[in-house]
């Protein structure tokens, strides 16, 4: 088998679909224009982290935005004068007595607030999760908001199915305020 060499690779941004002699038809293509061709199409987002404080947590990526959350609450628990540490192991952190998984959601474009992979199993081995309660850090770009529970023993009366339970509404106001309560605030959601 005869070894192809690869294409040159260009820089990000500059024109692609160069005409060869292969192909001396071939459009050339500019990737700047794809990109804003791209954004025009997308609605304006009802969510500006621009000016956030959380903005950095926001963009730094998935797990930054569950160690907040982990952080936040190890935080506040330790301020209620709690000994609290993160575990991350069938809980998040231990307040306590207390095993606590915790799960963070950003307000989305639209407005509301995802929280998933709410496991009473692990998904790869089938053993039990260990967490006893569950709260939820609701992050808006103008404040935040931590509520808990005691772990639902009917977790489809208040969950709906999707990548192990979640809750996706606008508001913590539409949380089933005869398991859960507020014991965090900073700022406006």
């Amino acid at each position: 088998m005869k070894d192809v060499a690869a294409p040159p690779r260009r820089p990000a941004g500059t024109d692609l679909g160069v005409p060869t002699a292969d192909n001396p038809q071939r459009e050339v293509m500019n990737l700047q224009e794809v990109i804003k061709k791209t954004l025009d199409e997308i609605p304006p987002s009802r969510t500006d982290w621009t000016n956030s404080v959380f903005q950095s947590v926001k963009t730094a990526g998935k797990n930054s935005v569950g160690g907040f959350g982990e952080h936040l609450f190890r935080d506040w628990s330790e301020s209620e004068g709690n000994s609290a540490r993160i575990v991350r192991k069938g809980h998040d952190v231990l307040s306590g007595t207390e095993k606590v998984e915790v799960k963070t959601a950003f307000k989305s474009k639209a407005g509301s607030y995802f929280f998933n992979q709410i496991y009473y199993t692990h998904p790869e081995t089938g053993a039990q999760k260990d967490w006893d309660h569950l709260v939820f850090v609701f992050v808006s770009p103008t404040g935040v908001e931590m509520w808990k529970c005691e772990k639902p023993l009917e977790p489809q009366k208040y969950f709906r199915r999707n990548n192990g339970w979640s809750w996706n509404r606008n508001s913590p106001s539409k949380l089933d305020n005869s398991i859960w309560k507020q014991i965090y605030t900073d700022g406006n959601l």
